[in-house]
């Protein structure tokens, strides 16, 4: 699974994020679609309903009417019927309605008419006679028909929630020739919906069709639920595989530090347990009990390869302990500068071997804390051991505390080689190590100790902040509460 999560994770999660994103797209692209199309639909049964309660409206008048009445010329059979009657386009033939209102029964008759064979002269309205109505008074109707037509529009139109405003076009009835309209010839060319052509009455004047100039404005609007779900879906996406592909970044980041890690250990375990077993073989081979100049030597050399080691493994426990529960802290008053004095003797081989020098600047008077011993003197021998590796021979640092009435702060400042900005926040990390060159370290270490300091720091209610330049050298700076 190595080579696959290596090789193919990050190509993968971007392709799936692409295909989700694309496929979104093409969803949402086939819904605007369908609801433009079913927008249109709607728009043509406006146009078609209003038609049919215009040529009620009209023919009714203000008189009443039977139920029969109603629902005869309120059914969508009656406007089919219609509707073939004013499609009928074969040269030389009309139709007209005729129609007659009692009190008792009304009486509709539908009139074909065809021009005589011996005549091009075509039948036209002024030639017949329309329900005993005079010309003038059928343009009077057709006017006032007009208007309840396309108020009638208007108003289903609202309770569709569409408030686009909309325009409408008259078509002469028997060429079926544009005669009027309320738009621009421009703005009628290029708008979005042309519904079909109506009759409003039975006057057969005109036919009626609605035109909106946009659509996509009302269809984006009518999706906006599904906009806003499919956005949120898609950053949701995205976040999840951000945060999964930052997660294999630094699980690979974790692996490959603890595989330096067990390397770097097990050179760093090898070497005190060769250091001391050298030296106890020199002791018996050599008979330096004869000699306690040299004995004492091998012996503090051994003491200090088994600080060393008591170090590392305390590391090792404490990163264990990390991963499950937290410290257990024996707190309890400690004298700082105490401790610092005994960390320094008790490294002072280690500091003659490499000719590193310390200086000490102390408060005149004891400065205590409430902590554990043991782990802040792990802090102190941590600091000093990182100074003197990566430091190199003549290493020199300059240790100061200073106490006040609520803090105390320690200063480890050494002439090493310094720290770059870009990683002083990451030293503390666990398993982090400054890259060498072509990413190899010239320094032995686990990369646990910083991180080691920093965690006890914290548990004390203290900090810990870095300050270095390259070439300059590093300061380490901790802050403790004092002692109440």
């Amino acid at each position: 699974m190595k080579w696959f999560s290596s090789r193919y994770a990050y190509p993968l999660i971007v392709l799936s994020l692409v295909v989700s994103i694309a496929l979104q797209a093409v969803w949402l692209r086939q819904l605007f679609v369908s609801q433009k199309d079913q927008l249109k639909k709607d728009l043509e049964r406006v146009v078609s309903t209003s038609a049919i309660h215009t040529i009620y409206a009209s023919i009714a008048g203000s008189g009443k009417r039977g139920d029969r009445f109603k629902e005869f010329f309120l059914s969508p059979q009656w406007l089919q019927m219609r509707q073939a009657f004013d499609d009928l386009k074969i040269n030389g033939v009309h139709s007209k309605f005729h129609y007659g209102l009692g009190s008792d029964s009304s009486v509709v008759q539908i009139e074909i008419v065809f021009n005589n064979h011996s005549t091009k002269k075509e039948a036209s309205a002024t030639d017949l006679r329309w329900n005993d109505e005079s010309p003038g008074e059928v343009v009077r109707i057709d006017n006032r028909d007009i208007k309840t037509m396309d108020s009638t529009v208007s108003r289903q139109l609202a309770r569709l929630g569409i408030n686009q405003s909309k325009q409408y076009a008259l078509y002469g009835y028997g060429k079926d020739t544009l005669t009027s309209m309320t738009i621009p010839q421009s703005a009628y060319n290029t708008a979005a919906y042309h519904s079909g052509k109506y009759s409003y009455n039975l006057k057969s004047m005109h036919k009626y069709r609605l035109i909106v100039n946009e659509l996509n404005g009302v269809v984006i609007y009518q999706m906006r639920y599904y906009l806003f779900s499919s956005l949120l879906m898609t950053l949701l996406t995205c976040l999840v595989f951000y945060f999964l592909l930052k997660l294999i970044r630094n699980q690979r980041l974790y692996a490959d530090a603890k595989s330096t890690f067990t390397s770097n250990m097990t050179h760093e375990f090898k070497t005190p347990v060769a250091t001391i077993s050298v030296a106890l073989e020199s002791i018996t081979k050599y008979q330096l009990v004869n000699d306690p100049e040299k004995l004492q030597n091998y012996l503090d050399i051994s003491r200090h390869e088994l600080q060393r080691l008591n170090l590392m493994i305390e590391k090792v426990l404490n990163l264990s302990q990390e991963e499950e529960t937290s410290n257990i802290m024996h707190e309890e008053l400690y004298d700082v500068q105490a401790g610092l004095k005994q960390v320094v003797a008790s490294m002072q081989v280690q500091l003659d071997n490499s000719k590193s020098t310390i200086h000490l600047s102390l408060a005149n008077e004891p400065c205590f804390v409430n902590g554990d011993p043991l782990h802040l003197t792990n802090v102190f021998y941590n600091l000093i051991d990182n100074a003197i590796k990566y430091a190199g021979p003549q290493m020199e640092m300059q240790i100061s505390c200073q106490c006040s009435a609520n803090n105390i702060t320690l200063s480890f400042k050494d002439n090493g080689p310094g720290i770059a900005g870009v990683y002083q926040e990451k030293v503390f990390d666990r398993f982090f190590r400054i890259p060498g060159v072509n990413d190899r370290h010239n320094v032995k270490g686990s990369g646990l100790g910083l991180h080691y300091v920093k965690q006890i720091i914290s548990k004390h209610g203290g900090s810990i902040s870095i300050k270095s330049e390259q070439g300059r050298g590093s300061n380490f700076i901790i802050i403790l509460p004092a002692a109440v």
